[in-house]
């Protein structure tokens, strides 16, 4: 069985206000154009495979099938892609209940010399939860996040140097 969480646009306030934001930062010795090429295809997260359902270019109303094997993790529609700095985007299909939304946030800064950085930012409603923010999760998870951000990209961008 599939679920539908509600719909989250780019410039909406949730990625804000949502009761729990996890984001993260994580610099790397790249240019940006090749870390947005690593972000896009969404091949750094072991296990997890992402498959774009639209054809190239990428942009609003895009759809990319994450799996890992052959059970379906979620469907993404895109809402927003300004290519190498920003793509963002709502989580449309769950296997699982108790989600009301959930939006996702990638920026991406060159940084010069060859360096840029990502900003990854999660924002997640729970069905049935109160309309209230948990800033204390969101703050402890932001270290976690980020280091995971740096390992996982960086360990992907390293095996395909």
């Amino acid at each position: 069985m599939v679920f539908h969480p509600e719909i989250v646009e780019a410039s909406a306030d949730f990625y804000e206000r949502a009761p729990l934001i996890l984001r993260g930062r994580a610099e790397f010795d790249v240019p940006v154009a090749r870390l947005w090429r690593e972000v896009e295809e969404f091949g750094w997260l072991p296990g997890v495979s992402a498959e774009w359902e639209t054809p190239v270019p990428h942009g609003p109303g895009s759809r990319r099938r994450l799996s890992l094997g052959p059970l379906l993790l979620s469907n993404e529609f895109v809402t927003r892609v300004d290519t190498e700095r920003e793509m963002a985007f709502f989580i449309g299909e769950l296997p699982v209940p108790g989600v009301r939304a959930i939006g996702e946030r990638l920026i991406l800064e060159p940084l010069g010399r060859g360096r840029s950085a990502v900003t990854y930012t999660i924002a997640i409603a729970p069905a049935g939860f109160p309309r209230v923010r948990l800033a204390p999760v969101t703050a402890l998870a932001r270290p976690i996040f980020s280091l995971a951000l740096r390992t996982l990209i960086g360990r992907s961008l390293r095996r395909a140097a």
